[in-house]
């Protein structure tokens, strides 16, 4: 009898690792078995490892205790979702003539209008590239077509997306991989991680935004088409609402002012009573629920204006009929989204809902699994077709696997 695979999604954040362990059941549908989350103790800033001792040693707790949980010994893949202040995008396009007698265009002549266009690229040749995402091909007299192979044409012209990053920052994230005795592990960048949890094919298609709010970093994807056309990193986070609530009302330290912005936080001092006080129980004194509010209501509309920024840096803000999606634990902040209506002008903003993915509701359900998740069901997407098996249903991101 075989085994059903065994796959394990990663997400390194800038505070913490999070694993998930989805097997794949029967009918080729995924089930999340096992799930942890652990602090990764200061060996990560800002998507870069700055202690891979503290890296190493915080992955291999977290994975122990979900593989523990998902009661596997274990596993049949591996995929890590990174981010970093030091990851960039950019969209190139370039052309080929078609060589082949009859003009019919192969796989070999789609990678190499891709390869020709990247080699071409300044940033690719001083930074590694970790994805070359395929946006739309033209051929002569036709043009926005998805999947040019088989058909014919004179020319191929390719419009793509490169993520890149120095190469140190990859070699030593695949380093503490191997440290952790996870040899085998790919990479994928974290908004199309967040993308692939999240939007349907349909939001995709018709224009949608994924706004992933860590806690040191926000990742900003735009998506046009089913294709990423933007992303971009926002050194803002949910520890910087923290800090706010410290430095402005002095609450006692980072860990109190963390546990009061979770229990009485909210973007919206319109729905807060003016009369309403916090009791400050180590300092014996009241502050006001609304000054707080107010506060996070300021760091709030920061964010949401550089997010509107980047959003209009796409080009494509009048193309987002999808909505805006938010994941990540700063997403957990009550009213945000109401707040997002109103600054990105998107009558339709919500909280991410991972899909085609079943399991532990308290996995599924919670943003700070998103990335891991959307990993996780990547890699099993990308599992099967290898194998030629057919999917029961699968991501809109069907046309990366052969880069991610």
């Amino acid at each position: 009898m075989v085994q059903p695979a065994v796959l394990l999604g990663l997400d390194l954040g800038a505070s913490k690792v999070v694993a998930v362990i989805a097997v794949q059941e029967e009918g080729g549908g995924l089930s999340v078995t096992g799930a942890s989350i652990a602090s990764s103790d200061g060996g990560i800033r800002q998507g870069e490892i700055t202690d891979i001792n503290l890296t190493a040693a915080a992955v291999i707790r977290v994975v122990e205790e979900a593989m523990r949980t998902a009661g596997q010994t274990s596993l049949s893949g591996i995929r890590v979702s990174v981010d970093g202040i030091q990851f960039k995008g950019e969209n190139l396009r370039d052309s080929i003539t078609i060589s082949n007698p009859d003009r019919v265009i192969t796989m070999a002549d789609r990678d190499r209008v891709m390869e020709q266009a990247t080699n071409a690229c300044k940033l690719a040749k001083e930074e590694t590239v970790l994805h070359r995402i395929p946006q739309m091909f033209h051929i002569k007299g036709q043009r926005e077509i998805k999947n040019p192979v088989n058909m014919v044409g004179d020319t191929l012209e390719a419009e793509i997306r490169i993520i890149v990053a120095p190469g140190s920052v990859l070699e030593n994230i695949h380093r503490a991989m191997q440290l952790s005795s996870l040899q085998g592990a790919t990479l994928i960048y974290s908004p199309l991680a967040s993308a692939e949890a999240v939007l349907s094919r349909e939001d995709a298609e018709n224009g949608a935004v994924v706004v992933d709010i860590g806690d040191q970093l926000t990742h900003v994807g735009v998506f046009v088409r089913g294709s990423l056309c933007h992303s971009a990193v926002i050194p803002i986070g949910g520890q910087h609402f923290t800090k706010d609530l410290e430095i402005t009302k002095h609450l006692g330290g980072i860990s109190v002012a963390e546990r009061i912005k979770r229990v009485y936080g909210t973007a919206l001092p319109t729905q807060v009573d003016p009369s309403e006080q916090i009791e400050l129980e180590a300092e014996g004194r009241m502050v006001s629920r609304k000054d707080l509010a107010e506060v996070l209501h300021a760091r709030a509309i920061e964010l949401l204006n550089m997010v509107l920024a980047e959003i209009g840096r796409s080009g494509m803000i009048h193309e987002i009929h999808g909505g805006v999606h938010l994941v990540g634990g700063g997403a957990l902040l009550p009213h945000l989204p109401i707040l997002a209506q109103n600054i990105l002008g998107r009558p339709r903003v919500v909280l991410g809902k991972v899909a085609g993915i079943q399991g532990l509701p308290q996995v599924m359900g919670n943003p700070l699994y998103t990335n891991a998740l959307g990993a996780v069901k990547s890699l099993h997407r990308d599992m099967n077709d290898a194998s030629g098996r057919t999917r029961s249903s699968g991501g809109f991101l069907d046309k990366f696997k052969k880069w991610l």
